[in-house]
């Protein structure tokens, strides 16, 4: 996100206190004031919880990957993540210190734009992908780029959003306008089901692009889009401007910023996963939780199949 949101780990950025407003009586805590939740984690731990999520048992978590880690690993392989763990019966995303991490699992220190050092967690086999199962990630969420050079984007993430009231359809004709843009530039993007209740368009980019730049580029062209139908777009995420319209989330690109990663389980009914799919597919309407941890394989990879049709 840019340097005025908020920091890798999400927190945020320059964050200043000037005091208290004048004539503000501060707030008395009484027998009905609401109560933090219980979570059996530290809270300097939580970046986000997510309260009520179902997650799948780790049994299960090693039977997918075992299945998936070689489709998985061009998208998850060696590169930085985010990590969404259940543990001690709490779902979260994870911020700050680790647990004891399992040896197939690498470990990379990556300076923060505010200061400081931080350790993001990287896999390149079945062992690394089973250890992450161990320390309890359940969704996996990569750097938009590798730990070969974790300075410079290798793809561009669109996320199509829709608010409440937006059909599926006008997702669908949404991804097809987009794709046609981003042609234009050259780029040729392939689609991606989130496991939720949007579509991702991905687009490999040229070699040497910062994240300020890929960033850039992608709030450019979704301006350009939202300029075309300005009652059925938004490229903000305020929820009172976001029912009957589709929020063009260019903030999945920037450094550290992340979207689910392509092949990772969700921690949501039925355990989808994101799965990579066709143009056809897309244009046969296919939902976003189509496919799930029970039933990976009718997933069609896109980035070898049907990229431009």
């Amino acid at each position: 996100m840019t340097k005025a949101g908020f920091t890798d780990d999400g927190l945020l950025r320059e964050a200043m206190f000037k005091g208290l407003r004048d004539g503000l009586r501060p707030k008395v805590a009484t027998k009905s004031s609401p109560t933090p939740p219980r979570i059996g984690v530290p809270r300097e731990n939580v970046l986000q919880l997510l309260p009520g999520e179902p997650v799948p048992s780790q049994d299960e978590l090693a039977r997918y990957w075992n299945l998936v880690w070689k489709k998985a690993m061009p998208y998850l392989g060696r590169r930085p993540l985010k990590l969404v763990r259940h543990v001690h019966g709490t779902t979260f995303y994870h911020k700050g210190p680790l647990p004891e991490i399992p040896p197939a699992v690498h470990q990379l220190t990556v300076h923060k734009r505010e200061g400081g050092e931080g350790i993001r967690l990287w896999v390149d086999s079945l062992p690394g992908f089973l250890g992450l199962v161990e320390i309890g990630a359940v969704e996996l969420h990569p750097w938009n780029a590798t730990v070969d050079d974790i300075e410079h984007a290798d793809h561009l993430v669109f996320d199509l959003d829709p608010g409440e009231n937006v059909s599926w359809e006008f997702v669908v004709d949404t991804a097809l306008h987009l794709r046609r843009m981003l042609r234009n530039e050259d780029l040729d993007p392939w689609p991606k089901l989130t496991g939720g209740k949007g579509l991702h368009l991905t687009a490999p980019v040229r070699s040497g692009m910062t994240h300020d730049q890929a960033r850039d580029v992608a709030r450019r062209l979704v301006r350009r889009l939202a300029e075309t139908q300005p009652d059925r777009y938004v490229t903000s995420a305020a929820a009172a401007k976001r029912s009957g319209r589709i929020f063009l989330d260019y903030l999945r690109n920037g450094r550290g910023t992340t979207a689910i990663g392509t092949y990772s389980p969700r921690a949501r009914p039925g355990f989808p996963i994101a799965a990579p799919i066709t143009w056809t597919q897309v244009e046969r309407g296919l939902r976003p939780n189509a496919y799930t941890m029970q039933h990976p394989f009718r997933a069609a990879d896109s980035t070898n199949r049907s990229r431009r049709r």
